[in-house]
């Protein structure tokens, strides 16, 4: 993304007429996030997909992070920020209660190999889930962001792996629905160019209703982890590639066999930010939230 097309985001608030009907309030409250970075180096892979991905991510200034280029709040999470992706980690249901990046169209063809090394987050200060705590318990380790948007380089995919990017997914739900809309989510950054994704699942649940993941421990049999079995998950797709055509799209979907299909899940962005106590974009102006946050039109994606 030119940094011109992000500072005319940015200044867009004074230009826009503010939406008196938005379900947005007046004034949002705005939350600082903390973020760590980890230090990375750069490994190099043999195709020429990755090589131009690595390119597009090098060829920006050191003060603009393309994954971060958008802020988000916390709602019981911390913020860390990997070197493809950023996160927010909550230590009171030990996974991410949003992941957040922008994928390419030469990201979204790379040809890296799927790792299938699950690891713990070595940036969580709480320390992040452990593999083993999914074992036997009948759901899956469900990526937030997919491996298959991470196959553009070797590191990309080691962190897609980290524990910090997985919570419990039923198989029907992970690899039927939520496979389709991350397959089309691919498409629209190859359409585009480029797309900014949040997705995370939700987690604002009363503590007493929360069900707790439960595994085949070796000498203890079943027992209880601190990690939250959502019953929805959500996805939010930014297509920022055109100054004056700027959309947002979002899907709210459910954590169980569905016939449906993803479009029939679509969303306005302002519904997701309802149900998760959480503020998506926090560094846009609130007239340019609300002009993209509070409606959708899913038809406008191709």
């Amino acid at each position: 993304m030119n940094r011109t097309l992000i500072a005319s985001l940015v200044l867009a608030g004074a230009m826009l007429a503010s939406c008196s009907d938005s379900p947005q309030q007046a004034q949002k409250e705005k939350q600082t996030t903390t973020q760590k970075q980890k230090p990375t180096s750069s490994k190099k892979t043999g195709n020429n997909a990755s090589k131009e991905a690595k390119i597009e991510r090098n060829d920006i200034s050191s003060d603009w992070q393309r994954d971060g280029i958008f802020t988000h709040s916390n709602f019981s999470g911390e913020t860390y920020t990997h070197k493809h992706y950023s996160l927010s980690y909550s230590e009171a249901d030990e996974q991410a209660e949003w992941v957040a990046y922008e994928l390419t169209k030469n990201e979204s063809q790379g040809v890296e190999e799927r790792a299938d090394l699950f690891s713990e987050d070595p940036i969580i200060k709480t320390g992040s889930a452990k593999p083993y705590e999914y074992r036997n318990s009948g759901y899956d380790k469900g990526h937030l962001a997919p491996s298959a948007d991470m196959r553009f380089d070797e590191e990309a995919m080691a962190e897609c792996f980290y524990m910090s990017n997985v919570s419990p997914q039923t198989n029907d739900m992970n690899a039927g629905i939520w496979n389709d809309l991350e397959k089309k989510t691919r498409s629209w950054a190859r359409y585009y160019g480029r797309v900014y994704v949040i997705c995370g699942p939700v987690l604002n649940i009363p503590e007493k209703q929360k069900k707790k993941l439960q595994y085949d421990d070796k000498y203890k049999g079943k027992t209880t982890t601190n990690i939250t079995i959502p019953e929805y998950f959500y996805k939010i797709v930014f297509d920022f590639s055109k100054k004056g055509k700027e959309k947002m799209i979002a899907f709210c979907i459910p954590n169980k066999a569905t016939s449906k299909s993803y479009r029939d899940y679509a969303v306005s962005v302002d519904s997701i930010e309802k149900m998760t106590n959480l503020d998506f974009f926090t560094n846009l102006p609130l007239d340019v939230q609300a002009k993209y946050e509070s409606s959708f039109d899913i038809d406008k994606w191709k």
